[in-house]
């Protein structure tokens, strides 16, 4: 399936070209400019809040926040996505559908803090990951438009993030397939968040997705599975 076909792209290990290694660094440095520029704004304070409320070690780190702040890689996803997709100043990729892929960072970075010494990560397979997210969304982007069934865009970006999970922790496609399907299906909704009376949401909804993802890797690492 096609779904299938993503989760055998996320344990592909096909080595990162040094370019491509390099714009991933780029793209995490552009993420964390705009999260700092947001973090006053009312709904990251928000976001922030709820996510001091979930304390985790090892944890991972909230923008803005002291370090030794470590709370579960879900609620950091959550307050870090919020940050980075505020002020809509990020990395913007259009095609069929439109996308904003430095989404995926959040994500994929509080999974590593959280895990990396347990999983012996190392930067590459970060770097790697978050390649892979990218790759994932941006074709996704390119073959489907969502908008043209009014579905938003962060229905790309939770299977997106979830296969660059798959890479990071060096899940089994058959996981990442499971992980993939949920992150899908939890996270396709409409787009009234971005017409008329714009609300609060539209900087929510990203996070939203990556905090989804998160769990849906967590749920397929436990055996269990999607829709399909």
């Amino acid at each position: 399936s096609s779904i299938m076909r993503l989760a055998t792209i996320a344990a592909d290990p096909a080595p990162v070209e040094p370019d491509v290694a390099a714009m991933v660094a780029n793209r995490m440095i552009d993420d964390v400019a705009v999260a700092v520029a947001s973090l006053s704004r009312a709904p990251v304070r928000a976001a922030v809040d709820q996510a001091r409320c979930h304390p985790a070690a090892p944890g991972a780190t909230v923008f803005g926040e002291e370090r030794s702040l470590r709370v579960s890689p879900e609620w950091a996803t959550w307050a870090n996505g919020v940050a980075v997709r505020e002020l809509d100043f990020h990395d913007t990729y259009l095609a069929a559908e439109y996308a904003h892929p430095g989404d995926n960072i959040p994500a994929i970075l509080a999974v590593a803090q959280h895990l990396g010494v347990a999983r012996r990560l190392s930067g590459s397979d970060l770097v790697r990951a978050v390649a892979v997210a990218y790759e994932v969304q941006i074709d996704l982007a390119r073959a489907i438009s969502l908008h043209a069934h009014k579905i938003d865009h962060v229905a790309h970006l939770g299977p997106s993030i979830a296969a660059g999970l798959g890479s990071l922790l060096g899940l089994d496609p058959s996981v990442t397939f499971q992980a993939i399907g949920q992150a899908l299906h939890t996270t396709t909704a409409t787009r009234q968040s971005r017409k008329g009376a714009i609300s609060t949401w539209k900087a929510y909804a990203p996070a939203f997705a990556g905090k989804a993802a998160v769990e849906a890797v967590d749920r397929a690492m436990r055996g269990q599975s999607a829709p399909e």
